[in-house]
């Protein structure tokens, strides 16, 4: 029971790392709070945790809206007027290239990877200043090294690792830590919208690609990605911050 009591925020929740991250706090004793658009996704976690006596509940989010993030905060401010872990998970891949990208599609790019995560860091921070706790950010290997696949996702994910090393210096005396995950390959639902950005993208191809560059010879599943973030959430790590760990399976090594 490593976050026994402990309020904890995740947003994009409802799915794949972001789930398993969900499930896994509820399992380690947190009171679970899900942010995310997808309503249906968001009530079957909270359904799954609460059959197994967790504690979890769900707040239909559009994460591109700050009125909307600053209400669910609202919303657990009024229920349980603390926070003391934020997951800051939503994010997607971006577009492909940069001549063919078009300016709304960098809007939403940089809005989901780095504006909303920024803003619900910013609303979440009343609740977190009394009694210290752990901001977690998921960034990304292509936010430590290039992506050969989107120059906006890069920009976007290198956004968050310089806001990581910023936010851990400005809240290290209100004992907040700051840390984030940096994913690699890993098998999620938006794995192929990642790997295939073109038609011309073929996901297979592209998959063995990466596959054959990683040490540890396989990609990485949700649960690879939440035991790291259960991990910067607890006690473990209460000397830890300022830091972007890859979890890629030794892939950036090389």
């Amino acid at each position: 029971m490593r976050l026994k009591n402990k309020v904890a925020v995740i947003s994009a929740g409802a799915s794949g790392m972001g789930k398993a991250g969900a499930l896994l706090f509820a399992k380690e004793g947190a009171i679970v709070n899900i942010l995310d658009i997808n309503q249906e996704g968001g009530i079957q976690v909270v359904k799954e945790i609460r059959e197994k006596g967790g504690k979890a509940n769900f707040l239909h989010t559009d994460m591109t809206s700050l009125s909307a993030i600053s209400a669910a905060i609202e919303e657990i401010k009024t229920e349980h007027e603390r926070i003391d872990v934020l997951w800051n998970h939503v994010g997607i891949p971006g577009p492909p290239g940069i001549e063919e990208v078009e300016e709304k599609d960098f809007d939403i790019a940089m809005t989901l990877n780095v504006k909303s995560s920024f803003f619900t860091t910013q609303y979440a921070l009343p609740l977190m200043k009394e009694s210290g706790g752990s901001i977690i950010f998921t960034a990304s290997i292509g936010g430590l090294v290039a992506s050969p696949f989107s120059p906006v996702y890069s920009a976007a994910k290198g956004a968050i690792v310089n806001l990581v090393r910023s936010l851990s210096v400005r809240l290290g005396k209100d004992q907040i830590r700051v840390n984030a995950i940096c994913p690699g390959l890993t098998e999620t639902p938006m794995l192929k919208d990642f790997l295939t950005r073109t038609p011309e993208d073929d996901f297979e191809q592209n998959k063995r690609l990466m596959l054959n560059n990683i040490p540890l010879g396989r990609a990485a599943q949700p649960i690879d990605i939440a035991n790291t973030a259960l991990f910067l959430a607890s006690d473990e790590s209460a000397f830890i911050s300022g830091v972007n760990l890859a979890v890629d399976g030794g892939y950036i090594a090389k």
